[in-house]
């Protein structure tokens, strides 16, 4: 095997600092805001290497309606919405927990942006049966519920949609069979590897960075 030059903790350091990324001034001063709350709740926010490329894909495939499972405080929201802003008709935010959603609104919200999101303290698999229609998704919240979500969102787009399911890599442990065996969260990200893999309706790719990232396009 060859050596590296450097520690592979380099490359994550430097693929999280966002190199690349130019805020305004507004966008600048939201986003330290939400490295704070980051912090203060020690939350499992997508990282900043996988919100660019969030924030890439909008732009690309300009998505009127964007749907999430587990939108936290709304780090997510932030990359959707420095994406493409102007061609997000709807963001449709969902978080189970009962400690965030003021948070959520406490944030200095670009008036722009606040008028296009709406934010549902609820379970999104309730949330989803009142929408008609979702071009884009972000499932991001219990692991068992990720299969099930997919059944859920499925109806509800079209060809040409995109669904973006974060932590799918989970640190490689759905690899090990045994390993599977033993713990629920291998065992449910085995389980949606194989899902997706059998599935007629999904063309993907599967990204294995840090804790991983799965593409799905509708077909």
């Amino acid at each position: 095997m060859r050596d590296y030059p450097f520690d592979f903790k380099q490359l994550d350091s430097f693929s999280n600092s966002l190199p690349y990324t130019k805020f305004t001034e507004e966008e600048l001063n939201l986003f330290q805001s939400l490295q704070i709350l980051e912090s203060k709740y020690n939350f499992p926010a997508v990282k900043n290497n996988i919100g660019s490329l969030l924030s890439l894909m909008v732009k690309i495939n300009k998505p009127k309606t964007i749907f999430e499972m587990g939108s936290g405080y709304g780090q997510s929201a932030f990359w959707f919405m420095h994406g493409s802003a102007q061609t997000i008709e709807q963001l449709i935010l969902t978080e189970k927990r009962d400690d965030l959603v003021e948070e959520f609104h406490a944030l200095n919200w670009p008036d722009s942006w606040n008028d296009k999101m709406s934010y549902h303290q609820d379970d999104a698999f309730e949330v989803i049966k009142s929408v008609s229609e979702v071009d884009f998704a972000l499932v991001d919240g219990v692991k068992s519920n990720y299969k099930d979500f997919l059944h859920a969102l499925a109806p509800k787009m079209s060809q040409g949609s995109l669904v973006a399911v974060d932590n799918s890599y989970w640190r490689g442990s759905f690899l090990d069979p045994d390993l599977a065996s033993k713990k629920r969260s291998a065992a449910n990200i085995r389980e949606l590897h194989e899902f997706i893999k059998a599935s007629d309706i999904w063309e993907s790719v599967f990204i294995p960075f840090e804790d991983g990232l799965s593409l799905l396009l509708k077909v």
